[in-house]
């Protein structure tokens, strides 16, 4: 058994930084080090495997490939060992690698003052990573299990890759993602995909299949999974808000289960990838804010910006009309002056009637991805199909309800329990949140009890008995307790409906029960302009 202190040649194992089962006959258990280089004093990565382990010549040979790559991006192979069995332990093989102090992916996007990292941010770290497996492509080489744990963000802002070749020998492709692809592909366009869809939005695209001998797949990971659409996943810009098309068009063009448009075609290998995101990002411009306005009674999709800056475009827009008013006066009285000959009441306009005749009212319509969010006046529970618990028709715990935009992620407003995930014959279940005006809304931020919640948002203008009256604004399934949505166009209303219509199961397992913990809406409020 090795143990800690252990000393193989020139390095010293410190601590075990994870373990490996093993998943079929003829492999053992594979172990990470922390180890240190006592000649150099510094920290290494000691990744042992059990000689008579079937996968080690594989192994062998990756690490080998590996090690001829030189980019600073990728940790380096630096030693390759043959340790021979003692009474202690069986006979060993050691592959050597650099150690790196920065924070993993998967770690930095669970934190919660990061959660996720803005557009910018996320196209230049994911095109590193792609100009860094670039390099490995003269060799013939790729990563091939590509995941939040070997990507490594560090104090001095650079994002580095471990694992290179040397994780897929061991444990092949994630997710059994290998079997899936165009034999023209890349295995790793997948997985950079995959890591910007990370970065933007905290979640890693919900596998296909799950052929990890992990209890979870989570475990394979170590970030929550995106929801499901129906057979497809997401795009980024449906589970986070203000996330641009940009970065959409690249992860539907390289993540496999995602839907892409007809006619796009399948990004080829990390040189490719790498091209999209700088050609995307020669299109990649800040969120517009530009206010446009219409005449009243046309409709118009609209998005929110801030009242402050409504209120300066207003106001110089009346100082560019009354000074270009001032100066049209000027010029018509001197113009009367100069030609007293011509009879000035033919065809005349008096100045002043331009400046006091009726405006024309408009709406003031705002374009761009900025969301607001706006408030919540008011909240009660919805439940039309269930009976009549304690004499109230049509509602479902109703006392919690406020606990749902009290402010506080620890309270929630929670379902009963139920003997299934469907809530029986109700189809469902779910809160009414009051703006307390009409609102152009385009999307929710939800706090959520458990994994694995069916659900839907809607909104009316008045509350409806029946919520499939209500106008669909946007829909998830399988959604975990933190989630983002943004519809592709705003729904007008007062009110909005959070309908769950399928349930987790409760940590005991035998019961289904959701809950809402906070809730927040975003939107621009419908207001007209008098001129």
């Amino acid at each position: 058994m090795i143990e800690t202190g252990t000393k193989f040649n020139r390095y010293t194992l410190l601590e075990v930084i994870s373990e490996h089962e093993p998943r079929v006959k003829g492999e053992f258990v594979v172990q990470l080090w922390l180890g240190q280089d006592e000649i150099l004093d510094r920290n290494v990565a000691i990744r042992l495997a059990r000689t008579e382990d079937r996968r080690v010549p594989k192994v062998m040979g990756a690490a080998q490939a590996a090690a001829m790559v030189d980019d600073r991006r990728l940790l380096r192979v630096l030693d390759i060992l043959d340790i021979k069995n003692t009474l202690e332990h069986p006979a060993y093989t050691a592959i050597i690698s650099e150690w790196c102090t920065g924070t993993p992916l998967h770690e930095a996007v669970m934190n919660a003052d990061t959660s996720a990292f803005d557009a910018e941010f996320s196209l230049d770290s994911v095109s590193n990573l792609a100009w860094a497996l670039n390099a490995c492509l003269t060799f013939n080489l790729e990563h091939g299990r590509l995941r939040p744990s070997c990507v490594f963000l560090t104090e001095s802002s650079e994002v580095l890759i471990s694992g290179l070749a040397v994780d897929h020998a061991l444990f092949g492709p994630l997710f059994g993602t290998e079997n899936a692809y165009d034999a023209t592909v890349n295995k790793d366009v997948n997985g950079l995909g995959s890591l910007l869809y990370c970065f933007t939005t905290g979640l890693w695209p919900y596998p296909e299949s799950t052929t990890e001998n992990d209890s979870d797949p989570f475990l394979s990971v170590h970030v929550p999974f995106s929801p499901k659409v129906g057979k497809d996943i997401p795009l980024p810009s449906s589970v986070r808000a203000s996330v641009p098309r940009a970065v959409d068009d690249l992860v539907s063009r390289s993540v496999i289960g995602v839907s892409k448009s007809r006619g796009v075609t399948r990004i080829q290998d990390s040189l490719g990838f790498a091209n999209a995101i700088a050609s995307a990002k020669d299109y990649f411009t800040p969120v517009s804010t530009t206010t446009v306005r219409a005449p009243a009674g046309i409709s118009q999709s609209t998005s929110p910006t801030s009242i402050a800056q409504r209120a300066i475009g207003v106001v110089v827009a009346a100082a560019l009309v009354l000074a270009t008013a001032l100066v049209g006066i000027q010029l018509i009285n001197s113009s009367a002056t100069s030609t007293s000959q011509l009879d000035s009441s033919v065809n005349g306009v008096d100045p002043l009637e331009i400046l006091t005749s009726p405006a024309t009212p408009f709406i003031e319509v705002d374009v761009g991805n900025i969301a607001e969010a706006v408030s919540i006046t008011s909240v009660r529970s919805f439940d039309p199909r269930g009976g009549a618990p304690n004499g109230v028709l049509g509602k479902e715990r109703e006392k919690g309800a406020p606990l749902a935009i009290d402010g506080d992620a620890v309270t929630a407003w929670t379902t009963k329990a139920y003997k299934s995930s469907t809530l029986g014959k109700k189809g469902g279940v779910g809160l009414i949140l009051d703006l307390g005006q009409k609102v152009d809304v385009t999307g929710v931020s939800l706090g959520l009890v458990g994994y694995g919640t069916d659900l839907q948002v809607r909104v009316a203008n008045e509350i409806l008995p029946d919520p499939d009256l209500w106008t669909r604004l946007v829909s998830i399934d399988d959604a975990g307790p933190q989630i983002d949505l943004r519809a592709p166009r705003a729904v007008t209303g007062r009110y909005v409906l959070v309908w769950l219509t399928g349930i987790p199961p409760k940590e005991t397992g035998v019961r289904f029960q959701a809950g809402i913990a906070s809730v927040s809406v975003f939107g621009a409020i419908v207001t007209e302009v008098q001129n």
